[in-house]
């Protein structure tokens, strides 16, 4: 039996969270970044989708560019222009990914039970805490009513996406089997 190092599942978590926020973004892309909607991709008003845009329908900014520029500007003085909120989303995107990936990662040294479910569960609560709850309570999205159950279903897919890559990185990196599915 392997002996739990919080550390390196901390670390691990962290590069498997990066891994899991591209594959969010890969799978935004895959459906058009309109939700699950008839002719998604189609009827899209972007052509790409980047991180936390689930419906180009709605012209709220993804809260990844509205903290990349709360965080910026105070240290440049000013706001982020769109082109360096283009950079700057992204990173904060990527950043909240490792951070929640190296936490799963943790937990997942000292308490395996916490990887149940392939980490679906741990995507669940990420979209659940952050995109139904956090985001709309910093002010950084309205209240979740405001947006069509297709966003919502959509956000919570690619949080599953995120999660069953979290965990099936993380058991790579840590050097566990990979999960069977039968």
């Amino acid at each position: 039996m392997r002996q739990a190092n919080p550390v390196r599942g901390a670390l691990a978590g962290a590069v498997a969270g990066i891994a899991g926020s591209w594959a969010m973004v890969r799978f935004n892309h895959a459906v058009g970044g309109g939700g699950f909607r008839p002719g998604g991709a189609h009827n899209h008003r972007r052509l790409r989708a980047t991180p936390n845009d689930t419906d180009g329908t709605f012209s709220d900014e993804p809260a990844s560019m509205q903290v990349a520029s709360a965080v910026a500007a105070p240290v440049i003085g000013r706001p982020l222009s769109e082109d360096e909120k283009e950079i700057g989303g992204p990173i904060a995107h990527y950043l909240f990914g490792a951070l929640m990936g190296a936490m799963y990662g943790a937990a997942a040294e000292t308490q395996p039970s916490a990887t149940a479910g392939a980490g679906v569960p741990f995507g669940t609560a990420v979209w659940l805490a952050a995109d139904e709850v956090g985001v709309p309570l910093a002010g950084l999205s309205g209240p979740p009513g405001n947006y069509p159950l297709s966003r919502h279903v959509a956000a919570f897919a690619s949080h599953v996406v995120f999660g069953l890559t979290v965990e099936g990185v993380r058991r790579l990196l840590r050097g566990y089997p990979a999960l069977r599915t039968s």
